[in-house]
């Protein structure tokens, strides 16, 4: 079989849902490489999930997204590299600049490699999603100001705001200016409904001003994964005497994401969802599985997939167990939904104005998110002022950081 079956599918599903690279475009190649070695029986499958450069492949890897603590990786992976570049910027820059300086590169470089797929696809595929860095806490007007700044960086740019009350104002306002959105840190339907008002009144004031947004995407991600481990899910689940089990998370999450979904269907707003932060389950007899990829997908859905997730696909390929998409929506058992809904921090995710706009923020796994992408800004800028830096353990197979260092 020439593609993993669970793009294959996808793309039969609805043409509409991709995957993407949920990296650093700088180590892509080192990546796909290692994979070419250690699965050699698999290579045609390997080229057509991962096409050199990101070309117009309809069956591949078709966009990616970053964010401080990707782009901080990267960087760690190949520190001399990043040295030198450093010691060749102006002695003038402070260290906040020089760190601005590698970010913003990191992103140009990035959005290069995908501009032919987005020359190819008109813009609908080949975007590189940039982060806001900083943006938690920064006031709405700063959040527009800094994602100008990162939209201005190559035209297939599509600018990163986190889910606060603040973020959407800065999302309506940059939809209004013809920017291309990435909605992250959600985590609740409040939230994707509050995404859905901005981008819809953005489009109407850049109807207004006569500003184009025909060209312009929008994608809301739902970090699904990270719904289910926040503690505060157990602790609360705990004071009313229930146990949650590894599938009632899973379980919560799946039905997070459907209701998106079906609040995403009732309005006419040209906004997709993106499901990140997916995981890898192991059962009681060592079998690997994923929810996230084989309880969702029977509606347009785009997934940004991890090095171990796309190794993932591929072991499963080479076990001739691949994974596969729903055909259609799953259906949640009734006792568990139940069990959730006794639960306060699921409502909130679950039910729409169950979240207060001023609430985002405070959500806990919107916190626990902001405080990881403050960590690898805060690593970049203490690599940029040369100190002893150390990442946290990464993901990845080591063998893929070897050859990408």
């Amino acid at each position: 079989m020439d593609v993993p079956d669970f793009v294959r599918l996808l793309k039969q599903k609805n043409m509409d849902s991709e995957v993407w690279w949920d990296a650093s475009p700088t180590l892509y190649a080192a990546f796909k490489h290692t994979l070419l070695m250690k699965y050699p029986s698999l290579s045609s499958m390997i080229e057509n999930l991962l096409p050199d450069g990101f070309s117009d492949n309809k069956t591949g890897v078709s966009g990616a997204t970053t964010n401080p603590r990707l782009i901080t990786q990267a960087v760690l992976n190949a520190p001399q590299r990043w040295r030198e570049y450093l010691s060749a910027l102006p002695s003038r820059f402070s260290d906040e600049d020089k760190a601005r300086q590698v970010y913003e590169h990191m992103i140009t470089v990035g959005a290069a490699a995908l501009e032919p797929r987005w020359e190819a696809s008109r813009h609908r595929q080949g975007w590189l999603s940039a982060q806001i860095e900083g943006a938690v806490g920064m006031s709405a007007d700063a959040l527009v100001a800094r994602g100008l700044q990162l939209a201005s960086l190559a035209p297939n740019v599509m600018v990163k705001v986190p889910g606060s009350e603040e973020g959407y104002q800065a999302i309506e306002e940059l939809v209004a200016q013809g920017c291309s959105i990435n909605n992250t840190f959600c985590f609740s339907v409040s939230q994707v409904a509050a995404c859905l008002k901005a981008i819809h009144t953005g489009q109407l004031r850049a109807r207004l001003h006569g500003v184009d947004t025909d060209q312009a995407q929008y994608v809301i991600s739902f970090m699904i994964g990270r719904l289910g481990a926040e503690p505060e899910f157990e602790r609360q689940a705990e004071q009313r005497r229930l146990r949650l089990t590894a599938s009632d998370r899973r379980w919560a999450e799946i039905a997070v994401y459907q209701a998106i979904q079906a609040l995403m269907r009732r309005h006419p707003i040209p906004a997709r969802l993106l499901l990140c932060s997916l995981k890898i389950d192991v059962d009681a007899c060592g079998r690997e599985h994923c929810w996230h990829l084989q309880r969702t997908g029977a509606d347009t859905t785009l997934y940004t997939l991890t090095p171990h997730i796309i190794e993932f696909l591929i072991r499963r390929q080479q076990q001739k167990q691949p994974i596969t998409p729903a055909g259609g929506w799953v259906q949640m058992p009734k006792r568990v939904l139940q069990r959730l809904m006794a639960i306060p921090y699921f409502n909130q995710a679950y039910f729409e104005g169950d979240l207060a706009p001023w609430e985002f923020s405070a959500h806990p796994a919107f916190v626990t998110a902001s405080q990881y992408a403050r960590e690898g800004q805060e690593t970049l800028l203490a690599f940029v002022r040369g100190g002893h830096v150390r990442s946290r353990p990464n993901p990845w197979p080591q063998s893929s950081l070897e050859r990408a260092s």
